[in-house]
């Protein structure tokens, strides 16, 4: 059975897009680890802090499973379907990168301190 290549196109774009994010969020956390106080590291810290919020919400089952489904509903209206498991699977792996890069920049968890700090 062969992939039509439409779909073939959307599963490239979607892999690029992932490597790509991927790429950029390990450059953010690197000059977040070496930038000295100021404006700059600032906002970086924010883009930090939603990455960090967004694998703290996937760590959750329930809001997990529902951005399966989502993801799931906006692939659905061009008729291609992707099993939940391999959705969940990437989920699973953006999050383990983030923490990883989190980890291998020293960078601390975000999201804990703004719940410390109130």
């Amino acid at each position: 059975m062969m992939i039509p290549t439409s779909k073939l196109q959307i599963i490239y774009v979607a892999a690029g897009i992932l490597v790509a994010a991927n790429v950029l969020a390990i450059g953010l956390f690197v000059m977040f680890a070496k930038l000295r106080d100021g404006r700059l590291k600032e906002s970086i810290r924010n883009i930090i802090f939603e990455l960090d919020r967004f694998a703290d919400s996937m760590e959750n089952t329930d809001k997990r499973r529902s951005a399966i489904q989502q993801i799931n509903d906006i692939l659905g209206w061009r008729k291609f379907i992707i099993p939940g498991a391999l959705i969940g699977w990437v989920i699973d792996a953006e999050v383990a990168v983030i923490r990883k890069m989190q980890k291998a920049t020293n960078t601390p968890n975000l999201h804990g301190e703004d719940k410390i700090n109130g």
